[in-house]
Order: C-alpha cells, then structure tokens, then sequence
C-alpha cells in the first residue's frame, strides 16, 4: 500500500470537494519531499514508521490545513469528529428505515408500498432529532474541556488503501440498496408491482417472467450480496483497489444474468390480454423490457471499464516510470 498516498487522501477527504485536488497535489508532494528527508537518517524506516513518527491522525492534521478564520458550528478540534459523527448517523438512520420498510411490507397485507414510503417519508423528521442529538453531545463535549483524544492512538496501520479522496457516491449507493432490496421483496413475493400496461381501459396485470428456476437463485443471491455490498461501501466511504475489483465482479455477474434475460424473445408472457391483441401487446411489452436491459448492460460495461482503468492507472504510470 502508497502509505503516502492513502494518507494525503484521508487528510483532503475532509475538506470541500473544490480544493481537494489542488489540495492533494500539493500535500502529497510535501509528504514525498518530508519522507526523503526522513529516509536519511532512518534508513530502515518505511512510509508507515515515517507516519507514525511525526504525523498526527489525518483529521487533525486536515484541521491544521483548514483556512484561517473558518467559521465553525463546532470548535475546529471537534469540527471533522462532527461531521463524520453526522454522516455516520445518516447511513445509519437511512438503512434502519429502509428495513423497517421491508419489515412493515412483510406484516403488512396489500398496502406494501404505503407502509415503505410512510416510514421513508419519515427519514427528515428522525434525523433532525439524531442530528439535535449530536449536536449537543459535541457542544457538552467542548464545553467540558476534552481535548478529542479519541484521536491520539491513531498509527498509519489504520490507513484504508484509497486510490482517490473523492468519496463514493452516497445518493448512488442509497438508490443501489433501496432497488435491490425492493426487488429482493418482489422476488420473495412479499410485495407487488402495481399494473402499468393499459389496454382497452383494462390495466394488465397477468403477466409472468420466462426465466429457468436456477436463474432465479442466481438472481436472490446476487440481489442479497448487492445490499450486504452497498452497506459495505457506506461503512469504507473511499473506493480502494479490494472495492474496485468486488464492483467488477459483481457487474460482470450482473451483464451475464441480464443478457441471457435479453436473450430471450419471449421473456414477458402475458395471461389476462384478449387472445386477439395478446401478441402485439406481448411483443411490445418485450422490445421495452429488451431495451431497458440493454441500456442498463451498457450502463454497467461503463462502470467495469471505469473501474478497470483506475485499478490499472499505478501499474501503468509505475511501468512507464521505470522506463
């Protein structure tokens, strides 16, 4: 792991999104620059003994880098532990609602999507109390004199390898987990779509999904990884080499069980149509349900290649440096 590297993003990860970059630059080539230096008279030092010897957590060290005369709703000792204290609770209290959605859609008999939407609907209202809440715990905290030495046992062995500061996308990973557990839900019958084909002033609702039986194991089980996944990237914040290459083989997994869906000409079957217009109805429901699956395929080759590219970036520029 670029100890370095790592650490220059964790420092600039606190800081606004606009100056990260400039920021990054500037602050890793000073580490680089200090570490060479060090070097000399500790020879047998590596980057995390550097670290370790005269670097303090890089929250407080991104406090230290922060303008001067920043207003603060917190004392900058605590404004970071404040603000990862909130964005903590936010994960937290967003994925506790979601399952008690999932919770209240299975007691509940018929109305699945008004019981999910009532209790998402009250989200805002529970984090403004969770919000208040640790509010005033900092406020008491500062007050009391404490000086946030939860920060002081902090080594450069704590370090999560990133290859970038900017963080993972939370509303991307927040849709990516209340999808995947709808679908899980749906899947298990809990709940049920609503019609959304008319025809002749009559709403479908008779329809049915061609796929084998062990497609639909494969299906639940990837559906059940991607929600323990997307919990997982809330909790790490940063994409890192290990997340980067768990992303890759959770989206070719997902274009393999897609296309052999779009494979198949009759994928939608439909039971309740008038046997006259059944089949241009059916064949037009399948071109639809085909060509959403063949964007969210290309939606998905993207994001393989994205991450490909940032996983093979340090073997390249390594490469190109030893020549």
């Amino acid at each position: 792991m670029d100890f370095l590297k790592s650490y220059a993003h964790q420092v600039v990860s606190y800081h606004p999104e606009k100056a990260r970059d400039d920021m990054f630059t500037e602050l890793y080539n000073e580490l680089c620059e200090e570490f060479a230096d060090w070097h000399v008279e500790h020879p047998e030092g590596d980057e995390a003994a550097f670290l370790d010897a005269i670097k303090d957590h890089p929250m407080r060290f991104a406090t230290r880098l922060a303008p001067e005369g920043s207003a603060y709703l917190i004392g900058p000792q605590f404004y970071y532990s404040f603000i990862s204290a909130l964005k903590i609770a936010t994960i937290v209290t967003v994925i506790f609602h979601l399952f008690l959605g999932a919770i209240a859609g299975l007691g509940s008999s018929g109305n699945y999507f008004g019981s999910i939407m009532r209790l998402l609907m009250s989200v805002p209202g529970t984090l403004v109390w969770v919000y208040a809440s640790i509010l005033g715990v900092f406020i008491a905290l500062e007050k009391s004199g404490e000086k946030a030495t939860w920060l002081d046992d902090w080594t450069a062995s704590k370090l999560v390898p990133s290859d970038s500061h900017r963080p993972i996308s939370k509303s991307e990973t927040f849709a990516d987990l209340g999808f995947s557990l709808l679908a899980l839900l749906w899947l298990l019958d809990v709940v049920q779509f609503p019609s959304m084909v008319r025809q002749d002033g009559v709403w479908i609702s008779g329809w049915s999904v061609n796929l084998s039986e062990s497609i639909w194991v494969a299906i639940g089980i990837m559906l059940v990884v991607d929600i323990a996944f997307c919990i997982y990237r809330l909790v790490k914040n940063f994409w890192s080499p290990r997340l980067r290459l768990m992303s890759v083989a959770f989206n070719i997994a997902w274009m393999a069980i897609l296309s052999y869906a779009a494979a198949r000409t009759q994928l939608i079957s439909l039971s309740d149509v008038d046997s006259a217009r059944t089949l241009d109805v059916q064949t037009l429901i399948n071109k639809i349900i085909h060509g959403i699956l063949y964007v969210v395929i290309v939606v998905l080759a993207v994001d393989t290649l994205n991450h490909c590219w940032r996983l093979l970036m340090p073997q390249r520029k390594e490469f190109m440096g030893s020549e």
